[in-house]
């Protein structure tokens, strides 16, 4: 896996990179102008990316005329819940990605929002994001996209990348525990995999959002761009493909946690026979030494007389002996 190079964007009005985009060669970085001209934009394709927890960064996109009103309201609401705007040649979504320190927590999943048309995209982040960090590296590193479309679709293809990455992740644990359960060691497999059903049902949830978000982003993208979006039909295609992925693993955890329930019932099961017999067979010796720990007059074999003990314990041993032969005549053993 190659290194990362370290490349020092300067922050001018909360912006965390910029680039103009050109089909004939790699994307060059780009800086916002001065703080006092916020309406200009660059006559070429780009792309700037915010940190929204900057307020630097809101008041440039508050001022931002090119951004519909409605569009940028979006760009700067603090509702998370993913969706897309559409407007007449543009549209303004909020989609899921996963954070930049992703460490299979349910919690560590945050939303971009963004505004799109031909000329620009412009996304905003209050938490690094894994999947438009991505983006953003490679571009640094020679990759050429000629307009904001193609970038959109790039972006998409990779946050879907990034949840199959944990998805595979998470299938090759399932395999794991999978092979425990199996092999009979239940300790702990079942608290395991119902951290990993916790996360699978809060990462369907986004990625399941982000497909219904791009099905109504999609059919309006195509109606007022004349580029071809095949680009872009294909990411959402992957981002579906990556839903059935997760499902499978899902329906897997489920499976193995059905698994387990049956074991430990049929342990249970097992113990509970195994102490019922024992029940049954000492049931006589009880009997027996009710009777005889009676403190009344006329019991047989008393103190005075020494065979009385022995007496006794033969008749214990042969009710022992009847017991479980009537259990194995009924097929109880």
């Amino acid at each position: 896996m190659s290194l990362i190079p370290t490349i020092e964007i300067p922050d001018r009005n909360g912006l965390i990179c910029g680039f103009t985009l050109d089909a004939t060669q790699k994307a060059k970085t780009l800086a916002l102008y001065a703080a006092d001209n916020r309406k200009a934009l660059p006559p070429e394709p780009h792309w700037l990316h915010f940190n929204l927890a900057d307020t630097r960064a809101t008041n440039w996109i508050q001022a931002c005329i090119p951004i519909p009103e409605d569009a940028r309201e979006l760009l700067l609401d603090s509702d998370a819940h993913i969706r897309s705007e559409n407007f007449d040649h543009s549209l303004a979504l909020i989609i899921g990605d996963l954070f930049h320190d992703f460490k299979d927590d349910p919690e560590d999943l945050g939303v971009l929002r963004l505004y799109l048309d031909n000329e620009r995209l412009i996304t905003g982040r209050g938490h690094p994001l894994k999947s438009v960090d991505r983006l953003r590296h490679e571009l640094f590193e020679g990759m050429v996209i000629g307009n904001s479309i193609d970038l959109f679709a790039r972006l998409i293809y990779d946050i879907g990348d990034s949840m199959r990455m944990v998805i595979k992740n998470l299938n090759e644990r399932v395999d794991d525990a999978e092979d425990q359960i199996l092999a009979g060691h239940l300790q702990n497999q079942g608290s395991k995999l119902g951290q990993m059903r916790r996360l699978l049902a809060r990462l369907r949830r986004h990625l399941s959002a982000n497909r219904q978000a791009m099905q109504h982003a999609l059919p309006h993208i195509s109606r007022w761009s004349e580029h071809d979006i095949s680009e872009l039909r294909q990411a959402v295609e992957h981002l579906e493909s990556t839903i059935q992925d997760l499902e499978l693993v899902q329906e897997r955890t489920r499976l193995l946690q059905e698994e387990i329930a049956g074991r430990m019932s049929e342990a249970t099961n097992r113990n509970l026979y195994v102490l019922s017999i024992v029940t049954v067979t000492l049931l006589p010796i009880n009997l027996i030494t009710g009777i005889f720990g009676m403190n009344t007059g006329g019991l047989p074999w008393g103190q005075d007389d020494p065979s009385g003990f022995w007496w006794v314990m033969f008749f214990m041993v042969i009710a022992v002996i009847v017991a479980l032969t009537i259990l194995q005549r009924k097929r109880i053993l």
